[in-house]
């Protein structure tokens, strides 16, 4: 994870493995229930667990709505054009087909804006890098004395290498604060793996001690891995009807 801030202007870049939320698996209290049913139940909650929003799309929920208006963009951006009309798109006003248009449109936007827009771009990894050399000239506002957006990017490794570049100078240095999410150690791995369960309120010791330590030698901490090696324990050991999810059952392939 990247944080970079110049006053109010941010972008901020996630070198992440992932931001997906703690693996878990909503199993039935009722020891009794047919391993089926079980399975079932964490194949469900596993599918919503990959639909639902990463941790920095929800994170941007809590903007004050009254004072910012958070417009959440996916990385895959072509063209400086098409990010000014999504921009556009995100602040409720129509875009213009020509991009010639569709640049004034959205500087005037964003300076008369009541709410300061706040744009997420996740997956920035995807995106072309004439749409992020574009996000400097994005910010400039009254000879960059004013703030009016905000920009948050986030995206895999990739990102931060490719803002290393040499013609990303510029857009660096508004970049002030930088901060890399890495791998989790033995420790966060096994409160990750509790953590997450504990949100869907299982309270039983679903993986032993030896299992989560093997997971963590699996997958050297990281979060993605994590969440896909416990999904497909949990949903073997469903089947198996299985108390406890012990070393052995930990599946060879991540999956």
């Amino acid at each position: 994870m990247v944080w970079r801030y110049e006053g109010e202007v941010c972008v901020e870049t996630l070198a992440v493995h992932t931001l997906a939320n703690p693996v878990a698996a909503r199993l039935p209290e009722e020891r009794d229930t047919p391993a089926v049913e079980v399975s079932q139940n964490a194949a469900r909650y596993f599918t919503e667990l990959r639909e639902r929003q990463t941790q920095l799309r929800s994170a941007t929920h809590r903007f004050d709505t009254t004072d910012y208006q958070v417009i959440y963009l996916r990385g895959s951006i072509g063209r400086p054009a098409e990010l000014y009309k999504l921009i556009l798109s995100g602040m409720k006003i129509d875009p213009p087909h020509s991009i010639t248009k569709a640049k004034p449109v959205s500087y005037d936007a964003v300076a008369e804006a009541k709410r300061k827009p706040v744009v997420v771009i996740d997956d920035a990894q995807d995106a072309a890098a004439e749409a992020l050399l574009m996000l400097k000239a994005m910010t400039s506002f009254d000879a960059d004395s004013a703030h009016r957006i905000t920009f948050i990017i986030s995206g895999q490794p990739e990102l931060a290498t490719t803002l290393g570049f040499a013609h990303f100078d510029a857009l660096r240095a508004r970049i002030r604060l930088t901060h890399h999410l890495s791998a989790m150690s033995l420790e966060e791995t096994i409160g990750y793996i509790e953590h997450g369960l504990a949100i869907v309120k299982y309270t039983g010791s679903l993986f032993s001690d030896n299992a989560k330590m093997e997971i963590f030698r699996r997958t050297g901490g990281i979060a993605s891995a994590v969440n896909s090696l416990c999904y497909r324990a949990i949903l073997l050991g469903a089947i198996d009807k299985k108390q406890v999810i012990d070393t052995a059952d930990i599946p060879q392939e991540l999956g």
